[in-house]
């Protein structure tokens, strides 16, 4: 039998599309939505995979519908270990959308001068349901109306717009037990100060580029862990 399946795109495909795919498990029915390598189905359990669907999306298309169920089981995961990730990907002036990174690692560019024009953040192995939802202020464009989530990409394809700002939090069960910290890279001001569960976070009528981005997930109440630096800046300026 088989149990789990991971399935990715590469070379020039991988720029332009998202696979998708989901399977029906033995005992657990059909399990959510994986995408782009991630795993999808069950592990140590000994249950056989009985159906599978796959799609192509293209990048930047709404992908709201596919859900944030979680689409991997394994049987030898602690269950009161919490083991909900946080990953998030730009895309950058000349560059293009990078690799996802995880939980407090830079994405975007360092003394490089390079504008980031779009973000998608996501959780993975999810424990509660909810949503991580956010939004970007855009040049010329100003805050979004509505806020995107779970991957959905916030900011412009193809019209060289800088993003200047954004607000990211957590929304539903996941809210109750984990706070989101996130701090940006600003022109001119360098390293801005971490906001969180939906403050602002970078500059608004200023006219200055987000360079790189970190977001951290955190445990409901606590503070991010000491490698997490702290600083005096303020995390958001308005003129």
């Amino acid at each position: 039998r088989l149990e789990a399946i991971e399935i990715k795109l590469t070379g020039e495909v991988a720029k332009h599309f998202d696979i998708y795919y989901r399977v029906h498990a033995q005992e657990f029915g059909w399990l959510g939505w994986a995408r782009n390598g991630e795993r999808a189905g069950t592990a140590h359990y000994s249950y056989r995979l009985e159906g599978i669907e796959i799609k192509l999306v293209e990048k930047g298309e709404n992908i709201s519908s596919y859900g944030n169920e979680k689409a991997f089981y394994d049987k030898n995961q602690n269950p009161f270990q919490e083991s909900t990730k946080l990953t998030y990907t730009t895309h950058v002036e000349n560059i293009g959308w990078q690799d996802y990174v995880y939980d407090g690692e830079m994405s975007g560019t360092s003394g490089k001068s390079l504008r980031l024009e779009g973000i998608k953040i996501k959780l993975e192995d999810q424990e509660y349901s909810g949503n991580i939802e956010y939004r970007t202020h855009i040049e010329n464009i100003g805050w979004e109306d509505d806020f995107k989530k779970n991957n959905e990409m916030s900011g412009t394809s193809h019209q060289s717009k800088r993003l200047e700002a954004i607000e990211i939090k957590l929304t539903g069960e996941v809210a109750k037990h984990f706070d989101i910290y996130y701090r940006v890279h600003a022109q001119e001001f360098g390293w801005m100060n971490w906001a969180k569960n939906g403050e602002k976070s970078g500059s608004q009528g200023l006219s200055k580029r987000l360079e790189a981005i970190e977001i951290v997930l955190v445990d409901k109440g606590k503070i991010p862990s000491s490698n997490v630096e702290i600083n005096t800046k303020e995390s958001f300026i308005k003129r």
